[in-house]
């Protein structure tokens, strides 16, 4: 009787050690970080807003890290200094991005939301004139503006 509980558990143990193990790519605060900054799509645009009637760029990411209990620098060039850089190619949902729009300083931010494929990652953020919406990192206007991208640590 001994050696079949043995057995059992042995066989268990073997079942378990083989199995495919599965890390998940999005941490459910990146999913609730990209929730918190879905439920302001369509917010129009306002400088140095942060709140549905209005927001710009990092405005959105303020207040999205705020709803999660998150203080953040309020400025897109002082929050793309907050969290650790990554390199684009290692991006993933929940991860923030940064633009030089204009100038010579970061002055645009967003958070990835949605990796459709090597050529179709999905950002929200805060346009001027389409106010808070997603477009793709990779296209023509967004890919040379970019500048770098970091990992929340939650």
């Amino acid at each position: 009787m001994k050696h079949r509980y043995l057995y059992i558990i042995l066989l268990i143990a073997v079942i378990s050690a083989c199995r495919k193990k599965t890390t998940p790519t999005t941490s459910n605060y990146s999913k609730a970080l990209i929730s918190t900054c879905r439920t302001y799509l369509g917010t129009p645009y306002k400088f140095g807003g942060i709140d549905k009637r209005g927001m710009d760029c990092s405005g959105l990411v303020y207040a999205s890290f705020l709803e999660m209990g998150i203080k953040l620098p309020r400025i897109s060039h002082q929050q793309a200094n907050y969290f650790e850089e990554i390199d684009r190619k290692d991006i993933r949902e929940g991860d923030l991005v940064y633009f030089k729009v204009s100038g010579k300083t970061i002055n645009h931010t967003g958070v990835i939301t949605k990796i459709v494929s090597k050529e179709e990652v999905m950002f929200i953020h805060s346009s001027t004139s389409k106010g808070v919406r997603e477009d793709n990192l990779f296209s023509k206007f967004w890919e040379g503006k970019f500048v770098k991208a970091t990992r929340p640590q939650f």
